[in-house]
């Protein structure tokens, strides 16, 4: 029954009821959160918001109570939800009209299916189909598309009542629909575990909460084997590339709680039948069984294999080459280790470059780049993200690319591989700290040795990779192929990257003397115990200091930059925070306020940052850009990135990669480079700190660093080494591997 405008006005605050209509606008919709206007079958619009999964012109049935919102007013708080089945003459039409999957039904003939059948429109549909096809004047094969979109509608609902109970979304509902059909209750009812990774969102902790409201036995033996995987997975998250035996089994033992004498018999079983079909492998090493994906130890290992023809000659430069005269015809200026860096790469197929900020790296680069093209050979410049790759362009003043870009991925595969590999005489790679064990994989399977020399270029001095693995420390460790550390920083360097480089010595440097144009490279602020008293610091920098003394352009110039997403000093929190304060200082706007729980608006203006690869847009993850331009329906957007101006479009989604970039951590902004760094170092964040993490962010800085925080997080910070080391295959492995540790 629809909700009139009257009864509305009757209903007491609080009180459960349900409101009928088709959703007439969505100001905003995420997975698990939708908000709009619904129409209801008088005319009458009302504002509703909620748990609640919905699009625009979709008849719905909203289960929920009425609220008063301190912004928003009167507003209907939906609780659930169903698709309405047997809709209004006008909500049919509107539905039947506006549904994308829906060809040849428009405005006009939805208008005489829902006059001509109304309430009787589903038992038509079933029935007399034909009916249906000569009133709306269309091919009975469309009235056929209908009807199974209908009935997949219906199999929706049933699915949402039965799950409801379960603790799933509308969205997670219908992603398992649109998976599975009509039979995901009896595949759930009979195997939950078959779909743990299989859609994504549903790992096994999710989906064991669901299996145990199912009453799914806590001895199921697909229950196992996913408990068994999910540990391995659970540690490629964190890095690792493999999991001892034994340590493997007590962690499943203690996620699957199984209660019975017999349960480390029984996680073993499971881990067998897991090694057994290839799932999962086990490697024999030094008397010691570590599990592991078989594709990442299959990875790991063709890498050993690979480094270890490093020592090879460079297949560009003869033995009885005078490369002491070639390099001081490029670069006379080397210090002694950046002139064995460039030797060693003209005279090696392979090399490693390693050292720290100031040292002189991205000149070494350039003077290997000059040398290699001196002698006519082409030469590739990349990095793994493009902050790096553009810094590195910038510096050594010839193209750069991201490795992605390079080894030509299409968002599904790298086009270059050993069939297609790379057609360049030189590939130099920087900001290798960052190659994980994939990419590193990838980018040597597309690479002809014999015929294409590599230098890997990076700072074993920063944080480890996002993805699992640690490339860089492990080849700078077991020194499989010619390595030269530069450890010399050059005199040019300054206070900045030398305060930058004594936090690795577990020293934190009061503020820097100022320079000639007035402004510090180092800035020390540590007398905040309070986390909001930092936020109070952080709104006086940035309203009087910043612009005002220092002289930096608060958007393009400054980056905040802290460990975590979540508290008062996490980004998340102090993106709101910038966001206000600086729509309001530089153009007078009014932010609007963000509920907890829901996305910050982004408006002109604003500074946002790309999660994702998006190969359609051509923006890639990491990419920094700014809004231009907020269209009429809610997530259109135009964003200036370097590239140029790009389209985002609501309904693509594309908006949902976007997040407000005024705040980032600071393994989001490892590679990349700004004018001012702001870095919070804070006692709030102890359980994250260690001095690689404090060493990552400044060295972010390119002039001034300005480090905010408490003395005792400071000094615990910088004091607290790694102790936590990655288990990798390439720290264990021999190089060249082995034959038969499988």
């Amino acid at each position: 029954m629809a909700t009139s405008r009257a009864r509305v006005k009757a209903q007491a605050p609080g009180e459960t009821t349900t409101v009928r209509g088709v959703v007439a606008t969505v100001f905003f919709a995420s997975p698990k959160f939708s908000a709009g206007r619904l129409r209801a079958a008088d005319g009458t619009v009302l504002s509703f918001a909620g748990e609640v999964v919905v699009r625009e012109h979709q008849p719905v049935v909203l289960t929920g109570s009425w609220e008063r919102h301190p912004k928003y007013g009167r507003q209907f708080k939906a609780t659930s939800l169903l698709h309405d089945l047997a809709p209004d003459t006008d909500g049919l039409a509107l539905y039947l009209a506006n549904h994308p999957d829906l060809p040849g039904i428009g405005p006009v003939k939805a208008r005489r299916i829902a006059e001509a059948f109304g309430a009787d429109f589903e038992r038509a549909l079933d029935e007399y189909p034909e009916e249906v096809a000569e009133v709306a004047g269309v091919p009975f094969e469309n009235v056929e598309i209908l009807r199974t979109e209908w009935a997949r509608t219906r199999t929706v609902n049933a699915a949402l009542t039965w799950l409801s109970a379960y603790g799933l979304t509308y969205h997670q509902v219908t992603t398992l629909v649109d998976a599975y059909g009509e039979n995901v209750v009896p595949i759930l009812k009979a195997d939950p575990y078959v779909i743990v990774g299989a859609i994504p969102g549903f790992g096994f902790k999710r989906v064991d909460v669901v299996a145990r409201k199912l009453g799914t036995p806590k001895d199921h033996p697909s229950r196992l084997t996913a408990g068994v995987a999910h540990c391995v997975d659970a540690r490629v998250e964190d890095g690792d590339c493999w999991i001892d035996y034994e340590v493997l089994v007590e962690a499943a033992n203690d996620l699957l709680v199984l209660d019975t004498l017999d349960s480390r018999t029984r996680i073993e079983a499971a881990l067998e039948e897991l090694l057994s079909k290839n799932r999962l492998a086990c490697v024999s090493i030094g008397g010691r069984f570590l599990v592991a994906r078989p594709r990442l130890y299959a990875m790991e290992r063709d890498l050993a294999a690979w480094v270890a023809l490093g020592s090879s000659p460079n297949p560009h430069f003869g033995p009885g080459e005078n490369l002491n005269l070639l390099i001081d015809r490029v670069a006379p200026d080397l210090l002694d280790g950046q002139r064995s860096a460039v030797r060693t790469a003209l005279s090696h197929a392979q090399t490693l470059i390693s050292g720290g900020a100031g040292s002189g790296k991205t000149y070494t680069i350039a003077a290997i780049a000059r040398a290699c093209e001196r002698r006519g050979l082409s030469v590739v410049l990349a990095a793994p993200t493009g902050k790096a790759a553009k810094r590195l362009e910038q510096v050594v003043g010839r193209d750069a690319v991201t490795i992605h870009r390079l080894l030509e991925f299409n968002g599904d595969d790298f086009k270059r591989n050993h069939d297609e590999p790379l057609d360049a005489d030189v590939v130099i790679i920087d900001e290798v700290s960052m190659l994980d064990v994939p990419l590193a994989w990838h980018l040597y399977d597309a690479l002809r040795l014999g015929r294409t020399a590599l230098v890997l270029v990076g700072d074993h001095n920063q944080l480890p990779p996002v993805g699992p693995g640690n490339v860089l420390r492990d080849l700078i460790e077991r020194r499989p192929l010619p390595t030269v550390v530069l450890d010399e920083i050059v005199r040019q360097a300054g206070a900045l990257k030398m305060n930058s480089i004594a936090v690795l010595a577990g020293e934190v440097r009061k503020t820097a003397p100022a320079e000639e144009d007035g402004r510090r490279p180092w800035y020390l602020v540590d007398q905040f115990t309070d986390p909001l008293d930092v936020q109070r610091f952080l709104v006086e920098l940035y309203r009087e200091r910043l612009a005002e003394r220092l002289r930096f352009d608060l958007l393009s110039d400054v980056q905040l930059l802290t460990p975590q997403k979540k508290g008062p000093l996490g980004v998340r929190d102090l993106n709101v925070l910038l966001q206000r304060l600086l729509q309001k200082k530089l153009w007078g706007v009014d932010a609007p306020e963000v509920p907890e729980g829901r996305r910050p608006e982004l408006l002109v203006h604003d500074k946002v940052i790309q999660t994702r690869n998006n190969y359609e847009l051509g923006v890639m993850n990491g990419a920094i850009g700014f809004v231009v331009e907020v269209g009429p329906q809610k997530g259109d957007l135009v964003v200036e990135f370097e590239g140029g101006l790009v389209q985002i479009r609501a309904d693509r989604g594309h908006a949902a990669d976007l997040q407000l970039a005024y705040a980032l951590t600071i393994h989001k902004a490892q590679g990349s480079e700004f004018p001012c760094a702001v870095v919070i170092v804070h006692k709030a964040h102890s359980f994250m700190h260690h001095r690689n993490l404090f060493y990552t962010a400044v060295t972010r800085a390119q002039e001034t660093a300005v480090v905010i925080g408490d003395r005792w997080g400071l000094r615990n910070c910088a004091a607290k080494e790694q102790v936590e080391r990655r288990k990798t295959f390439l720290s264990v492995l021999s190089f060249p591997p082995e034959e038969g540790t499988l």
